[in-house]
């Protein structure tokens, strides 16, 4: 087969009526999927998305750009856009339905549409160190969300939080235990992103003393 790509046919596309939309399909037969975006908006996601098809392996794709799926089998699939900001939604239905031939080809394309970004996230990844690592994990509270527990190699992920500084505390510390950079600590959010806070405990021989103080501090 060769790998220069011919014309594409047209396999989905979407048909906004009476700000409903419905997605038309017809049958190609490639074993090949050109996924393309648009985003239009006052704040529009700037790092682009991520696409699947069946739940598979994530492929990205820009903000106002596009991305081949090839290798796929005949029949049915369903593509997911990922990855939207929280301000952000796709118009019309996602995943997408698409039904793909041994040798056909096919094009869908997602319009994202984003509003002004009021709020914003954390990310938060917990990474412990040492020998004596405290096995059932900690309580997570970061101000203005409710307390979580997490892992001791774990990810939360916090959003619709105001833009500005929110303290985050990790509780239930092991007293051989402390976390580096003081606990608790300021981060900021900011509107329309989802920043990621790296939050390290080390455990056992040559961890410096926790100050009880800063375990049992509550976000607030």
């Amino acid at each position: 087969m060769s790998t220069r790509l011919p014309s594409l046919v047209l396999l989905a596309h979407v048909a906004l009526a009476a700000g409903c939309g419905e997605t038309l399909i017809s049958i190609s037969s490639d074993g090949r999927i050109e996924v393309s975006v648009s985003t239009s908006g006052t704040d529009p996601d700037s790092d682009g998305f991520s696409v699947t098809v069946d739940g598979g392996a994530e492929h990205v794709v820009g903000p106002a750009g596009d991305v081949v799926l090839d290798g796929l089998s005949a029949g049915s699939h369903s593509v997911l856009l990922g990855g939207l900001a929280q301000n952000c939604a796709v118009v019309g239905s996602n995943p997408r339905p698409v039904i793909v031939g041994s040798d056909g080809r096919a094009e869908v394309s997602f319009e994202v549409r984003c509003e002004r970004a009021t709020t914003g996230g954390f990310t938060v990844e917990v990474v412990t160190t040492g020998g004596k690592i405290d096995p059932d994990g900690y309580w997570l509270a970061v101000a203005g969300s409710a307390i979580r527990p997490i892992g001791y190699g774990a990810i939360e992920v916090f959003s619709g939080l105001a833009p500005g500084p929110h303290l985050i505390t990790l509780k239930d510390v092991d007293s051989r235990c402390t976390v580096a950079n003081g606990n608790p600590r300021p981060f900021t959010v900011v509107a329309g992103e989802t920043v990621l806070v790296s939050l390290t405990v080390a455990c056992g021989a040559g961890a410096p003393p926790q100050a009880a103080s800063r375990t049992t501090a509550s976000a607030s």
